[in-house]
């Protein structure tokens, strides 16, 4: 964990540095984090070996699986560049370097007149997908863990309040979640993580995994559709937020046949847009260990 004054002097410095610094900030730390962390290293590489035990050609060697490896750091060190200086973008800012893909999947959704459960992975930057989401004008209410350090819940929770952005954790239970879908809202979940209530075992490349039942449930509890999407970073730098498909909750189901369903819907669409931008997956722990095998 970082300590906090670091902390502190990183949301003041890096709005102010120009992007080449930036890049070679985040280039640096990488290298100095992929040498240094034997654990996450190994986490991610056990994950990408699983990956290509599935099938995945594109880690089918193990040279290919070093260098994916290596990206994976660089991108979760410019997905926290990125995050130390969110605060300093603008909605002009923010629309030079975003895009949207899949909009009307999003229209078609929120027609329905119940918000909508958004379901990502953690690709590309997932946090500044969030702040464009809000600056066009949705409500968005994300869920997350401890961020850093524990002390720093407060401090966060006021930064995504001033991007009108609601943030709750796993602890307060469903009914904030319930709230902002009645009234509209996007609740936004990154369902390849380790923050949930509960879970559900699905497949997922090729092995039985936990996965989040979150959505699913949303779904059931609300009647709001659930939306598959992912953000992706383009090698200029700039971002990409895509809707890739929507879900609905079969009432006509057992509670429990549909929710399984609808998890594994989830899984299927995480591990496509996993499997498309493998160099920008940010897990870090070995997801497939005690999973088992296919």
């Amino acid at each position: 964990m970082l300590p906090d004054l670091i902390l502190r002097s990183l949301f003041t410095i890096v709005p102010v540095l120009p992007p080449s610094a930036l890049a070679a900030l985040a280039r640096v730390t990488a290298r100095i984090e992929f040498l240094a962390s034997s654990g996450r290293r190994r986490a991610v590489v056990s994950n990408l070996k699983q990956i290509a035990r599935s099938g995945h050609g594109s880690v089918a060697r193990p040279r290919e699986v070093h260098r994916i490896a290596r990206s994976i750091f660089d991108s979760y060190h410019r997905f926290l560049v990125e995050y130390f200086g969110q605060e300093a973008l603008d909605a002009e800012a923010l629309d030079g370097r975003f895009r949207f893909r899949g909009m009307e999947l999003v229209y078609r959704a929120l027609a329905e007149g119940r918000g909508a459960v958004v379901c990502a992975p953690h690709l590309g930057n997932w946090e500044l997908a969030a702040i464009a989401l809000s600056k066009i004008g949705y409500r968005v209410h994300v869920v997350t863990g401890v961020q850093f350090r524990k002390s720093w819940t407060g401090s966060i929770r006021a930064m995504k309040a001033r991007q009108q952005i609601l943030l709750s954790t796993p602890d307060e239970g469903y009914a904030p979640l319930l709230a902002t879908l009645r009234g509209g809202g996007m609740v936004a979940l990154l369902t390849d993580g380790d923050v949930y209530v509960r879970s559900l075992n699905t497949r997922f490349f090729g092995r039985a995994i936990p996965f989040p039942a979150g959505p699913a449930i949303l779904a059931r509890r609300a009647r709001t559709p659930i939306l598959h999407a992912h953000a992706e970073r383009e090698p200029d730098g700039s971002h990409i937020l895509s809707f890739d498909g929507v879900e609905h909750a079969d009432p006509a189901l057992p509670l429990e046949a549909d929710l399984h369903r609808l998890t594994r819907r989830v899984a299927e669409a995480q591990e496509r847009a996993v499997a498309a931008h493998l160099d920008q997956w940010c897990i870090f722990r070995p997801l497939f260990a005690h999973s088992d095998a296919a």
